[in-house]
């Protein structure tokens, strides 16, 4: 890209800058986490309970905190372990004063590894602070200290490598796990309007981008811009897809240094969180005219993505869709297609409860936030998509995205 271009994209971004005022707020993350708490609590049904949150995404629904070392340590674990009184957040010793940001006043924090602090005390912003050999012991000291009656039931969300942690459960692993997938399936108003906020911006990001693809314009150029869009909305960009030509065809990957040419499809596919809660939208540009072929393929993907829009609503089940929607795909002209699902819920996680696919069917309820794809991917040819969020209500859908399916075509 010339040095021109680039100084024309940095004025047009300082105006947007300007225009635009502050940046999407921070949301009372601790107010958020403290009604979870209850919210589980509520669904497990037993008063005095004590519940160990362990997976990342629970993690952060039950106390707002979310660790980087999420994203440089894959053995990274932690824990919230609450009751309707009190709360401990158990993880790295490392973060136990990061942790005070998420505005809960007093933190109580029992850390495990080693990690240095010059003044551990108090008056630094932890109301407790401990420190354990290892993660498990921390996880039962906090549960003992929780316990205000050692009889007391325990409810613990098994979380792979944590699954030693059950034998202090006493509540069922079934029970416990449907209590942690039906909280954080239906949103409460705050979620909705952060799902909504990072929507939005993701697609800004988008449309902004999209303004720039033209012939010659790589697939860097283009998720460069959207990231950097995405970070002054105050958005942590996650994924963003960019793949053109044969490139699209690619389930999930990076973009490259690859030019747009004439007649390339552009699948753009991108998500990223804002206070934990994820976006992700997709949709297809053509740099000129489409072919024939590329026409035909988008007008039966459009068929299906039309299709699901219009089932989303209480009542009908995730099978339900996921049949109509390939059934919709194959009579507008791919009689061969094929895929496992055709959406997802949405949340603190990009894919979470309930997907919508052929089996284990889930009826939608309001509060739901549910994403809608067919995507299609022909190797050494190319591959096209349309994504939407939607919101369950009483009576229908609140779409939260508004791209159409509809292809967009940009000029060579």
């Amino acid at each position: 890209m010339g040095e021109a271009q680039l100084s024309w994209r940095a004025e047009r971004i300082r105006r947007r800058v300007q225009s635009a005022g502050a940046v999407i707020g921070m949301t009372d993350l601790a107010a958020l986490a403290s009604a979870h708490r209850l919210k589980l609590l509520d669904l497990l049904g037993v008063e005095d309970a004590v519940v160990v949150a362990t997976s990342p995404a629970s993690v952060v629904y039950c106390s707002g905190y979310r660790s980087m070392g999420y994203d440089t340590d894959p053995g990274l674990v932690m824990a919230v372990v609450f009751n309707r009184q009190s709360w401990i957040l158990v993880g790295p010793t490392a973060d136990a004063w990061a942790a005070t940001e998420i505005g809960a006043g007093r933190l109580r924090y029992y850390g495990y590894r080693t990690f240095f602090f010059a003044e551990e005390n108090a008056e630094n912003g932890l109301d407790e602070f401990r420190r354990f050999d290892c993660f498990d012991d921390a996880v039962q000291a906090a549960v003992s200290s929780t316990l205000d009656d050692k009889t007391a039931p325990v409810a613990v969300e098994v979380n792979g490598s944590d699954a030693g942690l059950s034998s202090l459960a006493t509540i069922g692993s079934d029970k416990t796990q449907a209590a942690f997938r039906r909280a954080r399936a239906i949103k409460d108003p705050v979620e909705i309007e952060i799902l909504g906020q990072a929507t939005r911006a993701t697609e800004q990001a988008l449309r902004i981008a999209l303004a720039d693809a033209r012939v010659g314009v790589s697939e860097l150029d283009l998720s460069s811009v959207i990231s950097a869009e995405m970070i002054r909305a105050g958005l942590r960009p996650g994924f963003i897809v960019v793949t053109s030509g044969p490139r699209a065809a690619f389930g999930d990957a990076h973009a490259s240094t690859r030019r747009l040419e004439a007649g390339n499809f552009i699948r753009f596919d991108i998500g990223g969180t804002l206070n934990g809660y994820w976006s992700d939208i997709a949709t297809t540009a053509v740099v000129g005219e489409p072919s024939a072929d590329q026409l035909a393929v988008d007008r039966a993907v459009a068929a299906g993505q039309r299709t699901a829009l219009g089932l989303v609503r209480p009542g009908v089940t995730t099978e339900e869709i996921f049949n109509a929607t390939i059934e919709a795909v194959r009579d507008a002209g791919l009689s061969s297609y094929r895929r496992h699902h055709v959406g997802h819920g949405l949340g603190l996680e990009s894919h979470e409860f309930p997907t919508l696919g052929p089996s284990n069917p889930v009826p939608l309820e309001p509060g739901m936030i549910i994403n809608v794809e067919p995507p299609y991917y022909r190797p050494g040819w190319g591959g096209l998509m349309y994504e939407a969020t939607l919101l369950v209500t009483e009576t229908g859908a609140q779409p939260l995205t508004t791209l159409a399916p509809e292809l967009i075509r940009l000029s060579a």
